[in-house]
């Protein structure tokens, strides 16, 4: 015979049953490059954190992101600026949080490496100073508007070709680098 079982001693039985919460999974969309990214051209140290600068506002930053966008960040907003006297470039990176929602995370550091090169700085202290060691950058390698013939493999003229690079590839459609051994090319300044 088959008895009926009363109410148990059991403390995890007398309470009530927990539901699991299900959370809905939201595939990051990213964020357009252009939309958060803002390029300044500044000519003084003064210049830089304000915000009535030359702002470069055509620049076609979507081949060098995936899909021409940015994931994992909320409020990204990326400021940088490129000195019109040396051409070096400094990223102000901000941004609230990161997560990964399925398409990782990209990584910005690499990134604007990848599109400044040897001309991105990693603090705002050294592109400040770059200001007053690198003011008379142009003019050590082209002198009184002169057109000046740089083979590229040289040494100044490498150093001012990869000061120029990255300007060249966000402004100009369809540019890519040279390579700068190659002897075949020229540099006029």
């Amino acid at each position: 015979m088959v008895q009926k079982q009363g109410p148990t001693a059991d403390p995890t039985a007398t309470e009530p049953k927990k539901r699991r919460r299900v959370g809905f999974y939201h595939p990051d969309a990213g964020v357009d490059a252009k939309d958060c990214i803002k390029i300044y051209l500044v000519s003084s140290k003064e210049e830089v954190g304000a915000s009535n600068n030359f702002c470069l506002d055509d620049v076609d930053l979507d081949r060098f992101f995936d899909e021409g966008k940015i994931y994992g960040y909320k409020g990204l907003k990326i400021t940088i600026w490129v000195s019109s006297v040396s051409f070096h470039a400094f990223a102000d990176i901000a941004f609230e949080s990161t997560t990964d929602g399925g398409k990782g995370i990209t990584d910005l550091k690499s990134t604007l490496q990848e599109i400044f090169g040897l001309t991105l700085v990693e603090s705002e202290e050294e592109f400040l100073q770059s200001f007053s060691t690198q003011r008379n950058f142009i003019r050590s390698i082209v002198s009184n508007g002169e057109v000046v013939r740089l083979v590229v493999g040289k040494t100044a003229a490498g150093h001012l070709y990869s000061h120029l690079i990255p300007l060249v590839l966000l402004l100009i459609d369809g540019s890519s680098p040279i390579d700068v051994v190659d002897p075949s090319w020229e540099l006029y300044a």
